[in-house]
């Protein structure tokens, strides 16, 4: 059957049922959340600040979460388990309330929440 469009409005017609389908079929997907490993680095001193900052930004989102001590440098490395997506709220975070607070490997973890 031909179309009673004019042939210059057929494709954007078709563009836009496509990208209907397209809507369709991601809403009919399970959101999947990905959990990474963040390490951040800061002085000995505040790294009970820093806990308590993430503690505040994330709740119980915040997964396991380890600090380890290098007294001899006087620094605390905080291992924290968070989704991906909320990894820049709080890197900006930290460095807005740490300045001196210094980020390592971002690594993707094997299990989803």
């Amino acid at each position: 059957m031909a179309s009673l469009l004019p042939h210059h409005l057929a494709s954007p017609v078709r563009v836009a049922q496509r990208a209907t389908r397209t809507a369709r079929i991601q809403q009919s997907k399970p959101i999947r959340h990905v959990t990474v490993q963040m390490a951040v680095r800061v002085a000995t001193c505040d790294a009970q600040l820093a806990r308590c900052l993430l503690h505040g930004l994330l709740g119980q989102a915040l997964g396991v979460h380890t600090i380890d001590i290098d007294r001899s440098r006087d620094l605390a490395c905080l291992h924290v388990e968070l989704e991906r997506a909320r990894v820049p709220d709080a890197m900006a975070l930290l460095i807005r309330t740490l300045p001196g607070a210094e980020f390592g490997a971002i690594r993707r973890m094997d299990r989803s929440r």
